[in-house]
């Protein structure tokens, strides 16, 4: 642990306008570009639609340190790196909801006090059963209980999660109000958040350090992929289990996207066909390779064929001869003398699909040719 900080995700789930996001922002001392909503149509629709992660952080609490004797001696103020992952609570979006599940180590429940347990809070219990080992249940905006009735209404709810929870793996998971955003999502910042503190040292409390495997093999869980001008398609994400340094070659499974693997190939369907059909069938390379129709694009008429075997020094010169960009004229832009000067390849690639039509198969399916 020494020179760094300990890291533990903690993925903040439940029904949608529970106050999951304000939470989120009341705890965080630290926000990612994706923290808090900031996507404009997030603002728009006043909801979650993706991930958000922020984080805190505390000192590293005794019962995380090693005995002494037990390891290597701690940096003098060791930390703890608590990181939310803020997910939507919207029924539509389930699937970017177990996403973040998959990755956290402890899950909050966030529960609107006012009216206990609703339909993705059941869901996301569910999940957290499969997903996680740990619970604590949040009761948000019990600064809208009416003051005089205010601790019977939370200890009548508390009873409640607890008596939920009996049938659960979560049993005797503890509970705790807050509010996160006293007044609402609209009221002025005048009013700090209540129960904060509290929040964070049960939190600590309840925090352990997952085993991880930095020797296993590379895998990593995608929350979020964009586009920097000047840099490319950049990728972020949790690392599940090994490690990855700089200059390693990385495969995308969901693209089959590894270098010297993919061809891009066009006008072997017209762009009305639906390529889609096409997924999985073999080809073959006019240079010899053979490789899988692994995607397509749209309505643009190309596709992508992986290569499992690899392409050939001299299938590569080739393609890359070929698909090589010849000046940008007709955009503005002048071709630069050397792309012009590229000569064409002497032989084009060409590629050879062989299959019966799904008129011979009782299920209307592609079916490939022995």
């Amino acid at each position: 642990m020494a020179g760094r900080r300990v890291n533990v995700n903690v993925g903040v789930l439940g029904h949608i306008d529970s106050g999951k996001t304000a939470l989120a922002r009341a705890l965080s001392t630290t926000a990612s570009t994706a923290a808090f909503d900031k996507q404009p149509q997030s603002r728009e629709r006043g909801i979650t639609l993706d991930l958000g992660f922020s984080c805190f952080s505390v000192p590293l609490p005794a019962h995380l340190r090693p005995a002494p004797g037990a390891g290597p001696e701690p940096e003098p103020e060791p930390r703890l790196q608590v990181t939310l992952v803020d997910c939507p609570g919207h029924a539509s979006l389930i699937r970017t909801i177990i996403g973040g599940a998959q990755i956290i180590d402890l899950m909050m429940l966030v529960i609107d006090v006012t009216k206990g347990m609703q339909t993705q809070s059941a869901e996301c219990l569910v999940i957290g059963q499969i997903a996680c080992q740990k619970l604590v249940v949040v009761l948000n905006k019990t600064d809208l209980l009416p003051e005089g009735k205010k601790q019977a209404a939370i200890d009548r709810m508390t009873k409640k999660m607890q008596k939920t929870l009996e049938s659960t793996k979560f049993r005797g998971a503890p509970v705790i109000p807050v509010a996160a955003k006293p007044g609402g999502p609209d009221a002025p910042e005048t009013e700090a958040p209540q129960g904060i503190p509290e929040l964070i040292e049960l939190l600590t409390s309840q925090i352990s350090i997952p085993t991880r495997d930095p020797s296993g093999p590379f895998l990593m869980s995608v929350d979020h992929c964009f586009s920097i001008k000047g840099q490319g398609t950049v990728m972020t994400g949790t690392i599940l289990s090994g490690s990855v340094s700089l200059g390693d070659s990385v495969e995308i499974p969901a693209l089959k996207v590894l270098d010297d693997h993919s061809v891009i190939g066009r006008s072997l369907f017209k762009k009305e066909t639906n390529i889609q059909l096409f997924v999985g069938l073999r080809v073959q390379l006019s240079t010899g390779e053979l490789g899988v129709i692994d995607s397509a694009f749209g309505q643009s008429g190309k596709f992508k064929v992986h290569v499992p075997g690899g392409l050939s020094p001299e299938s590569k010169k080739i393609l890359t001869s070929a698909l090589k960009k010849r000046g940008r004229a007709g955009r503005g832009e002048a071709a630069k003398p050397e792309e012009a000067e590229r000569p064409e390849p002497a032989q084009p690639v060409g590629l050879s699909l062989s299959f019966k039509r799904y008129v011979f198969d009782a299920h209307k399916r592609m079916v490939q040719s022995p």
